[in-house]
């Protein structure tokens, strides 16, 4: 087990910080739901859905996505 991390808790941050601070191939299982680009605004700064454009909203998800596949193991 990573040193830090623990199993069966909810981790609530910004969703690349927290990513980002966790070890390769570490998750069994990604589930998610991103919200639409432009439809809701939940009062949160830097909030995915927000962005000026369709293509940063694209690029934004890329790297959040990209963040997912790097810590999903090879088997999830």
């Amino acid at each position: 087990m990573e040193r830090g991390i623990e199993l069966n808790k909810i981790y609530c941050g910004d969703v690349l910080e927290v990513l980002k601070s966790w070890p390769d191939e570490f998750i069994d299982c990604v589930v998610t739901s991103p919200p639409y680009w432009g439809l809701r605004d939940y009062g949160v700064v830097g909030q995915l859905g927000l962005e000026k454009s369709p293509e940063e909203y694209v690029a934004k998800s890329v790297e959040i996505f990209r963040e997912c596949k790097r810590v999903l193991k090879k088997d999830g």
